[in-house]
């Protein structure tokens, strides 16, 4: 049986077969719960996020232009379905519950993943000092590999925008971690 693409997916879902969602959620699951995450700062609050996320987009897919990637426009969603949380939580210090993840390989190595755990929970607290536009920037160009323009259709920021976010965030990241003492994080 051949696998159907994204396109057809969609207008199978829109045609009524909205068991198909179900492909689309199992394969960007993964990649909005960590965006989300990054930007929420808590485990709690980025599963209602990214559940929110499905259900939004879900019901706005009949919108969904096709003139940009599917999982362009669910991160876009799912930026703005944080940002609004973000908005309407008070602020307050959170957590190191962040969900890390780790290759197939790095399970079977206890020590090592110990290792990744330590510099991904000093790297989120620092990343949550940062504000919600610059980590978001931060988060989808370092973690999701998303090039300026793709930054710019999520976030519907200007590029001048993106780049100001993404080099202040930069620097205020350094600064931040200088003052934790850590001068640099490596993974391996």
């Amino acid at each position: 049986m051949k696998m159907k693409t994204e396109p057809e997916l969609i207008q199978h879902i829109l045609a009524g077969e909205w068991r198909n969602y179900a492909i689309l959620v199992d394969k960007y699951q993964k990649k909005v719960f960590n965006y989300v995450n990054y930007l929420m700062g808590n485990r709690e609050d980025a599963e209602e996020v990214t559940q929110d996320t499905f259900t939004k987009a879900y019901r706005s897919l009949g919108q969904f232009r096709g003139d940009a990637k599917f999982s362009t426009w669910l991160l876009r969603i799912a930026h703005f379905e944080s940002l609004t949380r973000l908005r309407k939580k008070k602020p307050m210090e959170t957590g190191i519950d962040h969900v890390v993840c780790f290759s197939e390989n790095a399970i079977d190595n206890p020590q090592y993943m110990l290792q990744q755990r330590d510099k991904a929970k000093v790297l989120n607290l620092a990343l949550n000092k940062l504000t919600p536009d610059e980590r978001s920037v931060i988060t989808l160009f370092y973690y999701e590999d998303l090039s300026i323009k793709e930054i710019v259709e999520v976030t519907k920021l200007k590029e001048s925008n993106v780049k100001i976010h993404l080099h202040r965030g930069r620097k205020k990241l350094f600064g931040i971690l200088s003052k934790m003492g850590i001068k640099e994080i490596t993974y391996e």
